[in-house]
């Protein structure tokens, strides 16, 4: 048996908290799990549970058999795991991955160290890559995405492990003392993603949804680069983030089935600012059904942590489908069905407690985003060519009807 005692701090607001202690027991090849809270922290004023499986009890240690969701949400992405795994060359547990994760780059607020070295914090890694390095962190994703990377090309993606999501090929770089993640083109991409997703970027922050900072690099190649600016992060200062999922409970045993509904519950039990991000929650779900954006899974969307309680963290993750409006299945169900409505939109207002102005408003900022969708793709150096492939993720008869009610909205507004 080999067991391993953590120190759990979070950094927040320029103050570093002690606020508890993750105990990983291994096993046989497999590992289970003790949490218990610190005194301090659950007496201290701006004390929150990391987890809502964590509730904030005195002396109450938490046992399981999986790495609760918010260790989960400080883990490497299925591209960080495939890295760490080639890496090493050795099998490596959920805590191995995790552990493996730069500090300085973990997303969110907490940080880990040894009970013995209480004041390193894990894992060590601090030489990330400026943004002059670009080129070289591109050629060494391409090396490894095709299993021909160097122990050099390793190193180099190795030290920035990440905690951010997805499984496509990126990198953290450091950028003018700023933290941001670079996108790179997939060797399995049939379009410039990176630039689809700067459009989809662009286009909700068009719609009055809330976007973190973006650029794009060398968009007028075959392989351009997105930059993206973490939402955690303002200089050196750490904020606190939970994804969905963990919000929710669930684990990827447990996601099927999850709703817009479960999100919006959450925020109402959760949120600082409940009305707003139930508006802006119910924003993000009507552009994601008119512009074809299916892969809205529970780890797609997250929270950053204020001090009177959760707010949604700007929307990431945004991608078009070539797929048919008719043909489309989101990952997130809408009312009881996966399939895209807009008059499932419409309908939901009661639920997510718009009135009309409010409704009217947010359709007519979605309707006039939509009307510029080409626009805004050839501003972002796409040709006549990908755009009339992508025209069915933006162009489809709710689309239409969304832009007309949109324009009903202006008019009447108007001759008010």
């Amino acid at each position: 048996m080999n067991d391993t005692h953590l120190l759990v701090s979070l950094d927040w607001q320029g103050q570093l908290h002690r606020i508890g202690h993750l105990e990983i027991h291994k096993s046989r090849g497999r590992e289970n799990y003790r949490f218990i809270y610190e005194r301090t922290w659950i007496k201290h004023p701006n004390r929150f549970a990391i987890d809502p499986e964590l509730p904030l009890l005195v002396d109450m240690p938490y046992l399981n058999n999986r790495l609760w969701g918010a260790f989960q949400d400080i883990s490497p992405d299925r591209w960080g795991r495939l890295i760490q795994t080639r890496t090493t060359g050795i099998f490596l547990s959920d805590s191995d991955y995790m552990l493996g994760v730069s500090d300085y780059m973990r997303m969110g607020g907490l940080r880990l160290s040894h009970s013995h070295t209480p004041d390193v914090f894990l894992a060590e890694h601090t030489n990330i890559p400026k943004l002059i390095h670009m080129r070289q962190l591109e050629t060494a994703a391409r090396h490894f995405e095709s299993g021909t990377e160097t122990a050099a090309d390793l190193a180099m993606l190795a030290q920035p492990g990440s905690s951010l999501g997805g499984a496509r090929p990126k990198a953290a770089i450091e950028d003018a003392g700023e933290l941001w993640i670079a996108k790179f083109s997939s060797q399995n991409d049939t379009e410039r993603v990176s630039l689809w997703e700067a459009v989809m970027l662009d286009l909700a922050q068009q719609a009055g949804i809330e976007v973190t900072a973006f650029r794009v690099l060398n968009a007028k190649s075959d392989s351009p680069v997105l930059l993206v600016k973490r939402f955690d992060r303002e200089k050196t200062l750490r904020t606190p983030f939970m994804s969905a999922m963990t919000l929710l409970g669930r684990n990827e045993d447990t996601k099927e089935g999850a709703s817009y509904l479960e999100i919006a519950d959450a925020i109402n039990r959760e949120s600082a600012q409940p009305a707003q991000d139930r508006l802006e929650l119910w924003r993000r779900m009507t552009f994601n059904v008119m512009t074809g954006n299916i892969d809205d899974h529970l780890r797609n969307h997250g929270f950053l942590r204020a001090p009177q309680g959760w707010r949604l963290a700007p929307a990431y993750d945004l991608n078009p489908t070539s797929q048919p409006f008719i043909q489309r299945v989101h990952q997130l169900a809408f009312n009881q069905s996966v399939k895209p409505s807009l008059d499932t939109c419409l309908e939901l207002t009661e639920y997510f407690a718009l009135n009309q102005s409010i409704t009217d408003l947010a359709l007519k900022k979605i309707g006039k985003s939509l009307g510029n969708w080409q626009l805004t793709a050839k501003r972002h150096q796409l040709r006549s060519d990908e755009i009339k492939r992508m025209s069915s993720s933006f162009e489809h008869e709710d689309s239409q009807r969304l832009i007309s009610i949109a324009t009903k909205t202006i008019s009447r507004s108007r001759s008010s």
